[in-house]
């Protein structure tokens, strides 16, 4: 396999997980993304070892850019969607707050005196 197959082969294999990764995100998988994360992290860290040169065929550039875009795409609606999960959990963290508060507030009270009256 020549360089450039190998090249078109490793933005492949970031497509495929990013692809993934947005499926997983979709379905609310998220534990499971992470997981996938590092390996995509690791197939665009060993792209950076693979440059482009001259000899590069227009081909091959051009199936490389519509990776990219595909690939971009994806991470902005990974990102869309984590973001979406934050706000959610950040709305959980705040309801569980206050119910915490409520809770020893309500804690606090005597029900007895309440039910019984004060008979001191």
């Amino acid at each position: 396999m020549d360089q450039h197959q190998y090249l078109v082969n490793e933005y492949q294999l970031i497509l495929s997980l990013s692809e993934q990764m947005l499926r997983l995100a979709n379905e609310e998988k998220w534990d499971e993304l992470v997981e996938l994360e590092v390996s995509y992290v690791k197939a665009v860290e060993a792209t950076t070892k693979l440059p482009m040169s001259e000899q590069t065929s227009i081909m091959v550039q051009n199936d490389i850019r519509r990776y990219l875009r595909i690939i971009l795409d994806n991470e902005n609606a990974v990102k869309i969607l984590l973001q979406a999960r934050m706000k959610k959990l950040t709305e959980l963290i705040g309801q569980s707050a206050k119910q915490q508060q409520v809770n020893m507030t309500y804690g606090k009270i005597d029900l007895r005196t309440i039910a019984f009256g004060d008979r001191q």
